[in-house]
């Protein structure tokens, strides 16, 4: 992998992990609202833009015949790929508002340029692989788990597995599946989560390798657990809520704000390398 010059300054260096107060969930919302009333063009166009392509990659997945069973993970996996990348335009547009620029309507497009030229060797892209490999392990692992699990009923022969599986979990017929492919799920996603959590602003703002942000970020997961159990239910609170609007419409406002509030967080928990 090609490193930048500053990429190559930050090897064997760690960055200095902080403690934060219980509560700072709330402040880090508070401040995605502040930067999203400071610059809401910026704001409304990443999140329509973003909402535009959920929405409608969604619909044709759900009506495709092929795709319709698996038009969840589907969704998930481009959603892991452009969601975290497009983002990297709000941590860069907090970025500069909290180094005091005003942003304008026509500094749009410079500061999506500038955040996607953060760094030469495309870290963010190589991180959203990694979450896209473990994405495919739990689509792999659900139909393996299921037929190691479900040994009373067979599979009717006009559904297919993902229906059965769907089946199961909503009518409750096989407890022993469901403790352990939750227990799996919830496991690859809180893995997904710790990964993904600051190691993408980290690249854009420190430009280190996608390694040294990864590792980065599960430390500092690690180091506030409580924090990290406040704010995952809240952001999927946020994110399920604006899910269930009519055409992904909440998505508009939720998805800036919480990139302006991951920012905020990232730079209150983890420090320069060292």
């Amino acid at each position: 992998m090609l490193k930048t010059q500053r990429m190559t300054k930050g090897l064997n260096k760690k960055a200095c992990i902080k403690k934060v107060s219980y509560d700072a969930p709330f402040m880090w919302l508070k401040q995605g609202v502040e930067d999203f009333i400071k610059c809401p063009a910026l704001a409304l166009f990443y999140g329509a833009l973003f909402t535009s392509f959920s929405y409608f990659y969604w619909d044709f997945l759900s009506n495709s015949p092929a795709l319709s069973d698996l038009s969840a993970p589907l969704l998930a996996i481009v959603v892991i790929i452009f969601g975290p990348i497009s983002a990297m335009a709000m941590y860069d547009a907090s970025k500069r508002l909290s180094a005091g620029e005003n942003l304008s309507l026509g500094s749009i497009l410079i500061v999506i340029r500038s955040a996607f030229k953060a760094n030469g060797s495309c870290p963010s892209l190589f991180l959203s692989v990694i979450l896209i490999v473990l994405v495919i392990m739990w689509m792999v692992f659900t139909p393996l788990i299921y037929a190691v699990l479900n040994t009373d009923t067979f599979v009717n022969q006009n559904q297919t597995i993902i229906e059965a599986i769907l089946a199961d979990i909503t009518s409750f017929n096989n407890p022993l599946f469901l403790i352990v492919y939750g227990v799996f799920t919830a496991a690859v996603a809180w893995i997904s989560f710790m990964i993904s959590w600051f190691s993408f602003p980290m690249v854009l703002d420190q430009d280190v390798d996608p390694f040294t942000a990864a590792y980065t970020s599960i430390r500092t997961a690690l180091a506030n657990k409580i924090v990290m159990l406040t704010w995952v239910p809240i952001v999927g609170v946020i994110v399920l809520a604006s899910l269930l609007t009519p055409y992904f419409i909440g998505m508009v406002l939720a998805v800036p704000i919480l990139a302006h509030a991951t920012w905020h967080a990232y730079k209150s928990m983890i420090g320069e390398m060292k």
